[in-house]
């Protein structure tokens, strides 16, 4: 029997030599480190990694819906010569780290992340499948990436070679920021067509949605290229897919009907993208006031936060087979 996988979790700790995780002074200024601290309860004090790795470890295990949860590197900004650039890198997970913490949690999947322009990326790609990769993750923006680059080439074709999907960030990105605003561009959907033709498994983050609804007037055409790669996917046979993370939200919610109309079912996987919060105001499917209200009510006082997403992608009306999509898909990986 398929698991339900939530595939798309995100991990985040300040400066720690032992794991090798940071994140920077801008990050802590933003919306997603105060989430951070809420979701760790240490909203009043100061965080540190245990603190982060005690509740996610909590929520995780204690998921009476979901089974495991991909839990997502991030690596650093690198230039074009394969430099870092740490001074320009916001928040760093180490690949390292997620491999230990996935092997000592059955219940956690390990999502690598390897920028294309590092010297050896191909070496780390590939000790990343060896140790259980599911997936890459990509987020253009911030981490300094222009998918159509000549470097992305020969990645794109290691990870077709092991069916590895590519999950990129599309569309806005307010969680961790860019220090070259140039690369908020790339994280347009329409970047993505040179791995796709190369049979690259792509994973569009976010349906590509505006977070802000009509006021991301800026990324109402990366919502239309989103629509248009998928129009395009079957003529040419292409491994597209997307997650359903943060669609929980109130100004996500007019785009849903699209969303279930316009992509297939069998092209959607189920995220949280936790430790962002889901809204049990982010949709209401049904016009009967009763069955809706039992759904508030049951997310309203779910006190796991990857449970109250479940609930509310539920009462979306997609098709059940969103929640065990993602264990089919990571199951034709070559090792």
């Amino acid at each position: 029997m398929a698991e339900i996988i939530d595939m798309h979790v995100h991990f985040g700790a300040p400066k720690d030599p032992v794991s090798g995780c940071y994140w920077s002074e801008t990050f802590e200024k933003t919306a997603a480190f105060m989430f951070m601290k809420l979701m760790s309860g240490s909203f009043s004090k100061k965080l540190t990694i245990i603190d982060i790795e005690e509740k996610l470890f909590k929520v995780i295990n204690e998921s009476k819906h979901v089974d495991k949860c991909v839990l997502l590197a991030m690596d650093k900004v690198y230039d074009e010569n394969g430099d870092p650039k740490d001074n320009e890198t916001h928040l760093y997970v180490p690949n390292s780290y997620i491999i230990k913490i996935s092997k000592s949690n059955s219940r956690i999947l390990f999502g690598a992340s390897v920028h294309p322009y590092k010297t050896n990326w191909k070496n780390e790609l590939e000790d990343c499948i060896h140790n259980g990769a599911c997936l890459c993750k990509w987020i253009p923006s911030s981490q300094q990436i222009d998918p159509t680059n000549n470097k992305c080439i020969p990645f794109y074709q290691t990870l077709a070679d092991h069916d590895l999907p590519l999950l990129v960030h599309c569309g806005p990105e307010y969680a961790i920021p860019t220090s070259n605003k140039n690369y908020i561009e790339m994280n347009n959907p329409k970047y993505l067509r040179s791995a796709l033709n190369m049979g690259v498994t792509v994973i569009i983050a976010h349906c590509s949605l505006p977070y802000l609804n009509m006021l991301d007037i800026e990324y109402q055409d990366d919502l239309a290229e989103f629509y248009k790669l998928f129009e395009d996917a079957q003529t040419n046979n292409w491994k597209l897919y997307s997650d359903v993370s943060a669609l929980a939200t109130p100004l996500r919610s007019s785009y849903i009907p699209d969303v279930k109309r316009k992509i297939p079912h069998e092209k959607l996987l189920f995220g949280s993208d936790y430790p962002l919060p889901a809204s049990e105001l982010s949709y209401k499917k049904s016009k009967n006031v009763l069955k809706w209200l039992k759904f508030f009510f049951e997310a309203l006082f779910a006190k796991n936060p990857i449970d109250k997403n479940y609930l509310a992608i539920d009462d979306m009306g997609f098709n059940k087979s969103v929640f065990t999509n993602a264990s089919n898909l990571f199951n034709a990986i070559i090792k």
